[in-house]
């Protein structure tokens, strides 16, 4: 019979392409995690499981055909230990979420603290990455949720609208604005910008947001691509550009100088994402309840986003 600690450390190789940051994530040495490797492969008539591809370890044909199954096997024996123990009263388990790098990573800490007040027992991971990767790790069952700013419509997949957020656009320390009423838009195409990546949900909100006030992102000067909020900050700061930065990542003690456009309002909505999944473990059902429920509404209206009750 396989050994479900041995899939775990499968899995962890799976998903993090070689034995020392599985050993990592498993808080165990990397020797240890390749004996449960070879345990589980002689387990299995001696077949591989893994081959080296340059510096990943990549699963071979009877890796893929595991993989699934070691998933699914892996999950039944988390969601049995836990029914045991909710008998008991206690909610525990491993619950392992996304977020992109924008404010997702400034939204989630407090909610988490204020959920495991609640549930203590339980194992948060979270993986910060971009919204394309954390699609596919959720589809891949490699995620159980995920904070992201889009809405996705996806059979058997459920989206629930947690708030939404503006966006303000920031420029360098020397910026002359005029000294009264807002900004005209032209000075989008004086002035070169520190936009997000091409593709990522942002991107998308602030090019479809300008686009319908007649203004053209190929129009426009760009200086500078990124997804991480701090280092558009920092690229204002040292005279890159302009950027949109969405308030709740608004410096609070900083000399860049806010614009506000006229006729540009440009909002973010953010979302809780998960495949809908009945039979999900008690944790996970738990911090999904959490976190679009009434306690989580009023974290997130603290930290500055717009609530729609």
């Amino acid at each position: 019979m396989l050994n479900t600690f041995h899939l775990r450390t499968f899995l962890a190789v799976v998903d993090s392409g070689n034995y020392t940051a599985a050993a990592e994530q498993l808080h165990m040495s990397q020797p240890a995690v390749s004996q449960h490797i070879r345990a589980l492969e002689e387990q299995l008539s001696g077949v591989r499981l893994f081959r080296r591809v340059g510096q990943r370890m990549v699963p071979t044909h009877a890796g893929e055909e595991l993989l699934l199954m070691a998933r699914e096997l892996v999950a039944l024996a988390e969601r049995a230990e836990q029914s045991i123990l909710a008998l008991k009263g206690q909610v525990t388990g491993r619950v392992t979420i996304g977020c992109t790098p924008s404010s997702g990573e400034y939204l989630l800490p407090p909610l988490l603290a204020a959920f495991r007040k609640q549930f203590p027992a339980v194992n948060l991971v979270v993986e910060v990455a971009s919204s394309e990767f954390l699609l596919q790790a959720l589809a891949a069952q490699q995620l159980v949720m995920i904070l992201i700013e889009e809405q996705h419509r996806r059979r058997g997949w459920e989206a629930q609208l947690l708030g939404s957020e503006s966006l303000t656009l920031l420029a360098p320390p020397d910026t002359v604005l005029p000294e009264q009423g807002e900004t005209s838009p032209n000075i989008l195409h004086e002035k070169p910008l520190v936009l997000p990546r091409t593709g990522s949900p942002l991107r998308r909100t602030i090019e479809e947001s300008l686009r319908r006030r007649g203004v053209t992102i190929s129009d426009l000067q760009i200086a500078l691509e990124v997804d991480s909020i701090a280092m558009a900050l920092r690229g204002v700061h040292d005279g890159l550009g302009m950027a949109f930065v969405p308030n709740t990542r608004l410096p609070h003690d900083c000399d860049l100088v806010s614009i506000e456009l006229a006729g540009i309002s440009i909002q973010q909505e953010w979302y809780a994402l998960r495949p809908r999944e009945r039979s999900a473990p008690r944790a996970v059902q738990e911090l999904y309840t959490f976190l679009t429920g009434p306690a989580a509404r009023t974290k997130l209206a603290e930290l500055g986003l717009h609530i729609n009750h």
